[in-house]
C-alpha cells in the first residue's frame, strides 16, 4: 500500500484518487478551492443546476470511461442525445442535420448524391487512425479531401463541435481523430449526465475506501530530496507521501517547481497557449420550445445545448436552461476584444430561435474566454507527460496531459493510466 498525495480535486484528480483508494492505497486529495470539480465545478442557482465545465460525457461505453464506471461502481444515469432534436441553423433558419434523421433530406446539403457523399466523408473523417503528420491540421485535411463547399461547411462545423475549437487550421488532426474514433465507435457519440452526480459519486468512492479530501487547502511547494518527491507543503504544513499526483493548470505548475530539475524539465510546457471558447448561459423561467436539443450554427460558429432538455433534473418545473458557446478563431482566443460583438451576435441568434426570451431571464452568465484546455491540442503542442523523468514518484493528470482524446477525455484517460502505473498494472 502506498501513501499518495493528490494536488487538485478536478475530474482527473478525483478519478485518480477514487481508483487508488479502491485499490487499497492511502489517498489524500488537497484542493485550494472550497468545492470540488476544478473547471467542471457545479453551480446551483434559483433551482437550476449546471456545470461550469463539460456538460456531457463522451463515448460512455468506450474506454476508459467504461472501466472507470465499472471499477468504481459509479451510479450514473446516461441520457442519450436525440438525433431528431439535433438541428442546424442555416441562413437564419432551423433545419435538420444531414448527419442525423435528415441524412437524405436536410436542406444543408443539396442533391441526393451529395447527401450520401456527406455521410461517407463524415465517417471517413472521424473514424481514421491518428497516423497523420504532426503538422497536419483539421482545416488542412478538410480542404485537401472535401471539395464540395456545402459538405466542407457542414464537416467544419461538426469538427469544431467535436473539439470545441474554431481554430481548425491550428488544431491537430491526430488529436481530433484520437477523440472521434472512440466517440463514434458505436455511433453513440454523446450521452448526457449530471456532473453534480459525478462529483458526488467520485467523492463517495474516495471517502468510503478510506481516502480524505481537504478543501480550502492550497499546496505551495513540492518537497523534493535526492531527485525523489517526498511530499508537499499544504496550507503551510509539510505532508509526506510516497508519491504525488498533480492535477493543476499548466501555468500553476511553475509555482510548485522550486526544484531546478523540475523547472528545467517543464519550462517549455507551462507557457503554451490555452484553448478558449465564448460562453453564454441562460436560465429562463419559462420553456419556450422543446424541439431543439442541440443547435449548431453553420454561419456564425455558435452552438446551443438545451441543457435542461438533455438533463431534465437540472431545471425547475417549466424552466429552460440554455448553454451557448462560440468557437473562437485563433485571433479571438488571444484576448477579450471580441466579447461585445460575440454577445450581440449570440443574442441576435436567441431572438431568432427563442423569440421573447428576454422576458423570462432568471439569470445569465457570460464569459468572453472560458478555458477548455490548459494546453490547446494544436499541431505544435507539447502535452504534459504522465510521469516526471527528472523526479521519481511525481505524476500528472488532467486535460493538458498526454492522455488521449480531447474535450475532457484526457482527464479520464490520464487518471486511469496513472492509477495503473501506481498500482503496478502497467
Amino acid at each position: 500500500m502506498k501513501k499518495v498525495g493528490i494536488v487538485g480535486a478536478g475530474i482527473g484528480g478525483l478519478v485518480t484518487a477514487a481508483l487508488l483508494a479502491k485499490r487499497g492505497h492511502q489517498v489524500v486529495v488537497m484542493e485550494r478551492a472550497p468545492i470540488p470539480g476544478g473547471r467542471s465545478h457545479v453551480m446551483s442557482k434559483n433551482g437550476f443546476t449546471m456545470s461550469y465545465g463539460a456538460h456531457a460525457v463522451l463515448a460512455p461505453k468506450e474506454e476508459p470511461m467504461r472501466s472507470i464506471v465499472r471499477e468504481l461502481d459509479l451510479q450514473m444515469t446516461y441520457r442519450k442525445a436525440s438525433l431528431s432534436k439535433f438541428k442546424l441553423l442555416l441562413g437564419g433558419k432551423v433545419v435538420s442535420s444531414p448527419l442525423g434523421f435528415g441524412a437524405l433530406t436536410s436542406p444543408a446539403i443539396s442533391g441526393f448524391f451529395n447527401h450520401l457523399q456527406c455521410l461517407k466523408q463524415f465517417y471517413g473523417m472521424v473514424k481514421q487512425a491518428p497516423a497523420f503528420p504532426e503538422t497536419l491540421s483539421v482545416g488542412q485535411w478538410i480542404r485537401g479531401n472535401v471539395h464540395n463547399p456545402e459538405i466542407a461547411k457542414v464537416l467544419s462545423a461538426y469538427a469544431s463541435l467535436s473539439v470545441y475549437d474554431g481554430a481548425l487550421d491550428l488544431y491537430s488532426m491526430n488529436r481530433f481523430v484520437e477523440l472521434t474514433a472512440r466517440e463514434y465507435a458505436r455511433n453513440e457519440p454523446l450521452s448526457y449526465m449530471g456532473y453534480d452526480v459525478l462529483l458526488e459519486e467520485l467523492q463517495h468512492a474516495i471517502t468510503k475506501n478510506g481516502g480524505r479530501i481537504l478543501f480550502g487547502k492550497p499546496v505551495s511547494e513540492l518537497i523534493v530530496e535526492a531527485d525523489r518527491v517526498k511530499g508537499v507543503v499544504c496550507a503551510g504544513e509539510r505532508h509526506l507521501f510516497d508519491d504525488v499526483v498533480l492535477n493543476v493548470p499548466p501555468r500553476e505548475l511553475g509555482k510548485l517547481f522550486g526544484d531546478s530539475s523540475l523547472a528545467d524539465e517543464f519550462g517549455d510546457y507551462v507557457n503554451q497557449p490555452a484553448h478558449y471558447v465564448f460562453v453564454y448561459d441562460l436560465m429562463l423561467a419559462k420553456r419556450l420550445r422543446g424541439d431543439i436539443g442541440n443547435l449548431l450554427d453553420l454561419d456564425g460558429g455558435f452552438y446551443i445545448n438545451d441543457y435542461g432538455l438533455n438533463n431534465p433534473s437540472s431545471v425547475p418545473a417549466g424552466g429552460q436552461l440554455v448553454n451557448g458557446l462560440k468557437f473562437l478563431s485563433a485571433r479571438e482566443q488571444q484576448d477579450d476584444d471580441h466579447g461585445k460583438g460575440s454577445q450581440a451576435a449570440f443574442e441576435t441568434l436567441l431572438h431568432n430561435v427563442y423569440p421573447g426570451w428576454e422576458k423570462h431571464v432568471v439569470h445569465k452568465r457570460i464569459i468572453h474566454r472560458a478555458m477548455v484546455n490548459g494546453i490547446a491540442r494544436r499541431t505544435n503542442a507539447k502535452l504534459l507527460p504522465l510521469q516526471s523523468r527528472a523526479v521519481r514518484g511525481l505524476y500528472l493528470v488532467g486535460d493538458s496531459t498526454e492522455g488521449s482524446g480531447a474535450l475532457g477525455m484526457p482527464c479520464y484517460d490520464s487518471a486511469k493510466k496513472v492509477a495503473d502505473l501506481l498500482s503496478g498494472s502497467e
